[in-house]
């Protein structure tokens, strides 16, 4: 049985590695945006190795984050823990602290947030993934081994950060879900994406960004 306080121990690293994640995307699409301009320009070449890189480490998180394996530190992990109706039970406490909330609500969320990373984990954005970090990021194999557990639209040699953002996005969600259950906050996705968006602007002497919301992509 897991503890309360294991649980927020995973949940706290997890959030902590997600809000990373956010900032390096944000960069990365600031990079995608200017990569066309600046190609043909004076340090156009090094301007394309860090979008590169950049995008690299955000397929290296991204896979990490939601990979299967339940010794590691994942999201997959915390919903394993998330399952367990005894965990539930001593999250209750916090959740109807001010006695407005019923356990019949807890447990809908948490069948939401399942559903929501199960539909993440299953989806074609991150099977592109799995097999574009074993192919150009983790070992460099033209065919990796698990490529044929994949269905042909997963062999992929190039990924777009519409894909990457998508899946970015659905984390950020299911982030701002468990901490709702957790203690009735929220995830601040949408003010440390823009805080990473105008200081990726500044960065690379651009026009301050016009501020949209952040998970449009997401329910869209």
């Amino acid at each position: 049985m897991t503890s309360l306080l294991e649980f927020n121990a995973l949940r706290d690293d997890l959030v902590r590695h997600i809000d990373v994640l956010i900032q390096h995307s944000e960069n990365y699409y600031v990079l995608c945006s200017e990569a066309v301009e600046r190609e043909s320009k004076p340090g156009g070449r090094a301007f394309n190795l860090i979008r590169r890189a950049a995008g690299h480490e955000i397929v290296s998180r991204l896979y990490r984050l939601i990979e299967g394996s339940l010794d590691a530190n994942n999201v997959s992990k915390l919903m394993a823990q998330l399952a367990d109706d005894s965990l539930l039970e001593q999250m209750f406490l916090h959740f109807n602290h001010d006695g407005r909330k019923t356990f019949e609500e807890l447990s809908s969320l948490r069948d939401d947030v399942l559903e929501n990373f199960a539909g993440v984990r299953n989806s074609d954005f991150f099977k592109k993934v799995d097999i574009y970090r074993n192919r150009f990021v983790a070992h460099r194999a033209p065919s990796p081994r698990n490529l044929n557990k994949f269905p042909p639209n997963a062999n992929v040699t190039v990924l777009s950060s519409a894909e990457l953002r998508w899946l970015t996005d659905s984390l950020c969600a299911i982030a701002n879900k468990i901490n709702y259950m957790a203690d009735r906050n929220s995830f601040p996705a949408e003010d440390i994406a823009w805080l990473a968006k105008c200081e990726a602007h500044e960065l690379w002497g651009l026009a301050p960004p016009e501020k949209k919301d952040f998970l449009d992509s997401f329910f869209d």
